[in-house]
């Protein structure tokens, strides 16, 4: 397919295997990171370009990253980021507030706003992640289901006004293997807990949620826009 897609927190496991999943499809991708070690690995094993993008909540920090890509043909966007913050609201302070909302809306907003037109030219598809904590309440996450619950407001707003040129929609998992959730799953305890309390009995893995990523980026989902998936094991409709 003639084009290119841009994942920025390709170094994450949820980005790094959407980053493989499209090469086996013979997608080009520009892969967009912090960490620059591990993007060159990446870019490596996957032969893709990539840049590093040290502050996503900085305007000029997200243009310079986009520069190599200004007049490449993007068919999609992904924003694979992701942060979380377990506090009880009385311990929380405003900045844990402000700076997960920098990170996880702030950044995808400057990189929406940079590649509106190269979407619009392509009838490109931008796909962001949320959390399933937004609609089903868990102690513990009102910093992180702030941020997201703005996340999934974000989708269904820009589906309404890109359409029908860009197609828009989110992800909303539960947990997953992530570097964020490493802490969590090596509890032993936690870890065995966890999978009891899904449906489908296990941990989500990077590939289930870089599928659902890819089939939402590709022109097979060319009707889809505005749309919220929870791809969580059965987390959101199913008691266990």
């Amino acid at each position: 397919m003639e084009g290119k897609i841009i994942i920025v927190g390709a170094t994450g496991y949820t980005g790094s295997a959407l980053a493989k999943l499209l090469k086996k499809e013979n997608i080009d991708c520009h892969l967009i990171g912090r960490n620059e070690l591990e993007l060159k690995k990446l870019a490596t094993e996957t032969n893709q370009s990539f840049s590093v993008c040290m502050d996503v909540s900085n305007e000029q920090s997200v243009e310079d990253s986009l520069k190599n890509v200004a007049n490449d043909k993007i068919l999609g966007f992904a924003y694979c980021v992701g942060s979380i913050v377990l506090k009880s609201f009385q311990t929380t302070k405003i900045d844990d507030f402000i700076n997960t909302f920098s990170l996880n809306v702030a950044g995808a907003i400057h990189f929406i706003k940079k590649l509106q037109k190269q979407l619009a030219d392509n009838k490109g598809s931008i796909v962001l992640f949320s959390t399933v904590a937004v609609d089903r309440g868990f102690n513990m996450h009102s910093v992180i289901s702030t941020a997201k619950g703005a996340i999934q407001g974000l989708t269904t707003s820009l589906a309404a006004e890109f359409a029908p040129k860009i197609r828009v929609n989110c992800i909303a998992p539960s947990i997953s293997q992530s570097k964020m959730a490493k802490p969590i799953l090596d509890n032993a305890r936690i870890a065995e807990q966890i999978p009891l309390k899904h449906a489908m009995k296990r941990v989500g893995k990077p590939e289930d949620l870089a599928e659902a990523a890819k089939f939402l980026l590709l022109p097979s989902s060319s009707w889809i826009t505005g749309q919220v998936i929870h791809v969580d094991g059965g987390k959101i409709n199913i008691e266990t």
